[in-house]
C-alpha cells in the first residue's frame, strides 16, 4: 500500500471486483506487440472534486493531498488491472488552495458525517476495453456504501475516469446544510439565496504502467 502525495502545481483544479468486454485495442494488435498493464507503487494517481454553490451552480474545485491505492497483478487486458484497484481518502487532507474554506469542509460537512475520516471504495465491475468504458465503483462515504458508475477514457497508459456524486444517496443532506450554515454568505448568488448543490463532480487520472514486447 502506498500513500501518494499530490502536488498542487501537478493537479489543476473519492474511487475502484468483475469484468466486462476486455478487448485489446487496435493500436496493439496492428503494431504485433503484447502490452502489459500494471499499477505499481511508483504510478501517479490525481482526483479533482467540484462542489457547486448559488442558485447558477457556481464551482468550485479541490483536491485530497492523502490518498492510499493498492493494485494487483498485471494483465494484457487493462480493465483486469482496474477491476482490483481499492483506495481510501483521508478526508482531513481536503485541499482548495484556501486553508479557511478547508478547514470549514474538513470541520462542517465531513464532521456532520458518521465514521468519515476516511473515504473508502473499490471496483465492482469494468465494462470496456483497453481504449474506453465504464467503471462501477463501490464507494463508502458517511457508513453508507453505494455503487457509482464513471466513464472511462485511456490514451497510452493514462486512464481518465469522470462522473458525478450525488451527496442524497449518501444521506448527506445534513452535512451539507451544516457547510451552508458556516459558509452562508459566500453561497449566495445574484438572487441572495443560499445553495450548496448535492451533486460533485469528479475527475481521477490514473497512471498505469505499461510494458510493449
Amino acid at each position: 500500500m502506498k500513500k501518494i502525495f499530490f502536488p498542487i502545481a501537478i493537479i489543476t483544479t473519492v474511487f475502484i471486483t468483475s469484468c466486462g468486454n476486455n478487448n485489446a485495442s487496435k493500436t496493439e494488435e496492428t503494431t504485433g506487440n503484447t502490452c502489459f498493464y500494471e499499477y505499481e507503487d511508483t504510478n501517479t494517481v490525481s482526483l479533482k472534486w467540484t462542489a457547486f454553490k448559488t442558485s447558477e451552480k457556481v464551482g468550485v474545485s479541490g483536491t485530497f493531498n492523502s490518498i492510499f491505492v493498492t493494485g494487483g497483478e498485471k494483465s494484457t487486458k487493462l480493465p483486469e488491472v482496474l477491476q482490483e484497484i481499492k483506495f481510501s481518502i483521508q478526508t482531513n487532507s481536503t485541499n482548495t488552495t484556501n486553508p479557511d474554506r478547508d478547514s470549514k469542509i474538513v470541520n462542517s460537512f465531513f464532521g456532520a458525517m458518521l465514521n468519515t475520516d476516511l473515504i473508502i471504495g473499490q471496483v465492482k465491475n469494468v465494462d470496456g476495453n483497453n481504449e474506453s468504458g465504464k467503471c462501477s465503483f463501490l464507494i463508502t462515504l458517511n457508513d453508507i456504501e453505494k455503487e457509482v458508475v464513471f466513464d472511462y477514457t485511456v490514451s497510452d497508459n493514462i486512464v481518465k475516469l469522470a462522473g458525478e456524486l450525488d451527496l442524497n444517496q449518501f444521506d448527506g443532506k445534513t452535512a451539507i446544510e451544516s457547510l451552508n450554515k458556516v459558509c452562508e454568505d459566500l453561497h449566495k448568488g445574484a438572487d441572495g439565496v443560499s445553495v450548496l448543490w448535492p451533486n460533485v463532480g469528479i475527475e481521477i487520472e490514473v497512471a498505469l504502467s505499461k510494458r510493449c514486447h
